[in-house]
């Protein structure tokens, strides 16, 4: 096994580090100018760095796009894992109770970083399309491709169990995941102050409750 030397250890430390301002500054400059409009050039000054220095770390925007979101992605995906391990595991009684904590997944994810929701939606806008080419765009629909795999195996599990009525799982998996994303862009748009929309909450709790009556079977 290759020993870390300190000197290696210092470089492997420095270069995670400047990662990291690289995916901050990304951050920033897609916030302000969305993933379209903002260039390899602004993301170099906003990091105070050289655009040869960014393409040594991202050989494109996409890929960069991609390194920024995937770990907010795959934190969602885990915790959807883990509602379908607890609906396997009988820790459930009934189907409301199932579509309640689902939609808290949807609405933690948000509220722990309003920020995030816009470049989930860039995700969505601009990752899906089926023009862009590429390894980060494969990337990227693997993603989304997981996440609709772990809502599946929810609704799946839910009508095995006889807590929903049986219905097309793809449409029940899709209506959740555009409703959600859709009203939260929505309220969030038109609220043009800083912070979450007070009414975006209740919006999404009148969604939840017309979702528990049209699949809740106990």
């Amino acid at each position: 096994m290759q020993k870390t030397t300190p000197k290696t250890g210092r470089m492997q430390r420095e270069k995670m580090r400047r990662m990291e301002d690289i995916l901050q500054a990304a951050h920033n400059v897609m916030l302000v100018k969305s993933y379209t409009g903002a260039t390899m050039d602004d993301i170099a000054a906003e990091a105070g760095l050289t655009k040869p220095t960014i393409y040594q770390y991202f050989k494109t925007k996409d890929e960069l796009f991609v390194a920024l979101i995937e770990p907010h992605i795959l934190a969602f995906k885990a915790q959807l894992d883990a509602l379908k391990t607890a609906i396997d595991e009988g820790k459930y009684k009934s189907g409301r109770q199932i579509i309640h904590d689902a939609y808290n997944v949807y609405y933690s994810t948000f509220e722990s970083d309003p920020d995030l929701c816009r470049l989930f939606i860039i995700f969505l806008n601009v990752g899906m399309k089926a023009d862009r080419t590429g390894n980060a765009t494969v990337r990227m629909r693997e993603l989304g491709k997981m996440c609709f795999i772990s809502g599946h195996s929810i609704a799946q599990a839910c009508v095995g169990s006889g807590f929903f009525r049986e219905v097309d799982i793809r449409h029940a998996t899709d209506f959740v995941w555009a409703s959600f994303w859709g009203i939260v862009q929505v309220e969030q748009y038109k609220w043009i102050e800083n912070g979450i929309s007070p009414f975006l909450k209740p919006v999404l709790t009148f969604c939840e409750n017309m979702l528990i009556t049209a699949l809740v079977k106990k």
